[in-house]
């Protein structure tokens, strides 16, 4: 399994302007299981960037953004898209949606297995 971390709130923030049109999405597979996506994290990340005055009009969970042919989503409705999956699926939603903006809210930092107990472990470092 891919382990990801979220990325600071402010630099998420940082990327975007108040008057944007923001649309979230998250891939239903690693990330969800990880904590760092799924429905429960696209809700608390438009919760704090609607706190903040910004406008969020799209959120949306998407099959599993690295599987090409499960990536089920055939529009991005925001300006500028922020992207809760890992560094695989943001590459295709880029490769699909060339023409929109998008923003990687998290860190691919490895790979993971989970032992009998239910404890997750980082089995493999990426390097950067």
């Amino acid at each position: 399994m891919i382990i990801t971390e979220e990325k600071p709130f402010g630099l998420i923030k940082s990327k975007l302007k108040k008057g944007d049109k923001i649309g979230i999405i998250s891939c239903n597979n690693c990330v969800r299981i990880c904590g760092t996506g799924g429905k429960e994290k696209i809700k608390e990340l438009a919760k704090k960037l609607e706190k903040e005055g910004f406008k969020v009009i799209d959120k949306d969970l998407i099959g599993m953004a690295c599987e090409y042919d499960l990536l089920k989503k055939d529009e991005l409705k925001g300006k500028v898209n922020i992207a809760l999956c890992c560094d695989a699926g943001v590459y295709n939603l880029k490769k699909i949606f060339p023409n929109k903006r998008l923003i990687s809210a998290l860190d691919t930092i490895g790979l993971g297995a989970w032992d009998k107990k239910g404890n997750l472990t980082l089995v493999k470092k990426f390097g950067r």
